[in-house]
């Protein structure tokens, strides 16, 4: 079967299509499942999105092919929807927990409609805590390490692309602040966080390949570039 996969192309920093043979026991399935990938990304196009969009979770389908090509079914289905529900400004896990229940309910009817999407219910609930996990607050635990650190590889991105995820970013939350300066100062106050952590990314390929860049750019930004 002939089909579009997504691929990230490291040297030029951006997500390609290429048509490639995909076998009917591919791994990784719910990723190359045009259907649901579809529903998932409509709802990461609604405008008040600025980076957290669907160039955003193309990038991560086409990240995960590259650096974690064997994502088991409840780490692709949290990889899909981890940022399905997105409100700037929401309390501290209430997206997380808003996005599990998008995912459950959007399942619930794709699974009925489509037979090839039987998926377990101890994926659908484990997927659920994985996104749960995306907050960043703390270290993950094992069973979403690889789909935070996927979430969080972007901070290593080339510069110029790390610059425009902020702008990006600036365009979710600016309305939330008095001033352009209020939101430097608090996306400031979140670089700062994050380099005091003991470690970015919970597993050690992420760690040896994103790690270094990643802390330049924070580094870098707080530096006022």
């Amino acid at each position: 079967m002939t089909a579009l996969e997504c691929r990230y192309d490291l040297h030029q920093d951006r997500v390609i299509e290429v048509s490639v043979m995909l076998r009917s026991q591919a791994a990784m399935r719910l990723l190359a499942h045009r259907t649901l990938v579809d529903a998932a990304r409509q709802y990461y196009a609604q405008p008040h999105r600025g980076y957290h969009d669907a160039a955003h979770l193309d990038e991560l389908i086409a990240l995960a092919g590259e650096h974690a090509p064997d994502l088991d079914e409840a780490e692709q289905l949290a990889l899909l929807f981890h940022d399905a529900v997105y409100l700037p400004g929401a309390p501290r896990g209430d997206n997380e927990r808003r996005s599990a229940s998008l995912m459950t309910a959007t399942l619930a009817t794709l699974m009925r409609d489509h037979a090839d999407l039987a998926i377990a219910k101890s994926d659908i609930e484990r997927a659920a805590r994985i996104i749960q996990a995306t907050t960043h607050a703390e270290a993950p635990p094992a069973e979403a390490a690889r789909v935070c650190d996927l979430d969080l590889c972007r901070l290593a991105a080339p510069w110029e692309t790390f610059c425009r995820h902020a702008l990006g970013i600036r365009r979710e939350y600016l309305h939330l602040f008095a001033d352009e300066a209020a939101f430097w100062h608090a996306r400031n106050a979140f670089y700062t966080t994050m380099l005091a952590k003991p470690r970015l990314f919970a597993t050690d390929r992420f760690f040896e390949r994103f790690e270094s860049p990643a802390r330049a750019n924070m580094r870098r930004a707080l530096a006022g570039y």
